[in-house]
């Protein structure tokens, strides 16, 4: 005999005996896995299905996002070398829209920016003192326990909350160049870039 099941979403409540106790989260995954991961989930003003299932993704992105500073390994591994051009863009880029987006209390699209510029820093494999230095002061309210405990390895006097939030630099977002499609007879034959400053008739 085949039981027929049915699935609903609702609020959480002792009633419905689907209370999840944050304490256990927390003991796993730890506070600002958790306060990140609620962020996550959508627009704060917005009823949405809570679920411990895509917790693992938001542990993952702050571990990748530790090993920035470390290098897969237990000791700080920072480069006071000077940051590249590219390096500098995907910081900038993180920092403006993490800026615009706590003004609109889009928190989830903060975390999402966080993931992005860990993922491109790491592709890059940067190190660099001027780049992950502002990133701990711009997560901290985001992931404050992990961005205090980077903060004084970087040498950070007194509490990262209490220290300068970054601000953006538009130089370092201004493209040099542009890549244009060469079309012949209506079909594209190639791409060819330019200065961002080339005139019409440069480019003709």
């Amino acid at each position: 005999k085949y039981i027929e099941l049915s699935h609903q979403m609702g609020k959480m409540s002792k009633s419905k005996h689907n209370v999840i106790n944050p304490d256990d989260i927390c003991a796993r995954y730890g506070t600002d896995c958790f306060r990140m991961y609620e962020m996550f989930l959508g627009q704060i003003d917005q009823a949405k299905p809570w679920s411990v299932s895509g917790i693992d993704g938001v542990y993952r992105f702050l571990r990748r996002y530790w090993n920035l500073y470390t290098a897969d390994s237990e000791a700080l591994n920072i480069s006071d070398a000077e940051p590249t051009k590219e390096e500098m863009k995907v910081l900038h880029t993180l920092i403006k829209q993490v800026s615009e987006d706590i003004d609109k209390l889009s928190f989830n699209t903060c975390v999402s920016a966080f993931m992005v510029a860990t993922n491109d820093l790491g592709k890059m494999k940067c190190n660099k003192r001027a780049v992950l230095e502002p990133m701990t002061r711009l997560i901290a309210p985001f992931a404050p326990h992990v961005a205090d405990e980077l903060y004084h390895a970087l040498g950070g006097d007194g509490s990262v909350h209490l220290a300068q939030f970054p601000e953006v630099e538009e130089k370092w977002l201004v493209e040099d160049s542009f890549t244009y499609p060469i079309a012949f007879n209506g079909k594209t034959r190639l791409t060819l870039d330019f200065p961002a400053g080339a005139s019409k008739e440069d480019i003709e």
